[in-house]
């Protein structure tokens, strides 16, 4: 994949290197946030559920919890995933960013070499 079109300027950089970083931080938080309120509302679906049955039907009793296990394995490879994903596009940002600022620095030692 092409590198992005980066700043030169090492503050510049510097503060994008930052910036990404927080949008990262940000981005995992807001799916934690999301992931628990999905959790929630399939742990509170659950429960309706089992309060509409009578508690001696043990079977269909199983077979609500069993689907809710389910839903929630299934939401936690979801954000296993998500995270996965976003993990590896930051951080392959973050490198390009590195690169970059490696590449400034040694341009500048090359610059002063000329000295």
């Amino acid at each position: 994949m092409a590198e992005q079109n980066l700043p030169t300027d090492k503050n510049t950089l510097s503060k994008f290197y930052q910036d990404t970083i927080d949008y990262h931080r940000d981005y995992l938080n807001r799916l934690h946030e999301a992931f628990n309120k999905h959790c929630e509302a399939i742990g509170a679906k659950a429960k309706e559920q089992l309060g509409q049955i009578d508690e001696s039907d043990e079977e269909k009793r199983k077979e609500i919890l069993t689907a809710e296990q389910k839903e929630l394995d299934e939401a936690l490879n979801q954000l296993k995933t998500a995270i996965n994903q976003n993990n590896a596009e930051a951080r392959k940002k973050l490198e390009e960013i590195q690169n970059k600022i490696e590449e400034s620095a040694m341009d500048l030692e090359a610059e002063l070499a000329k000295l």
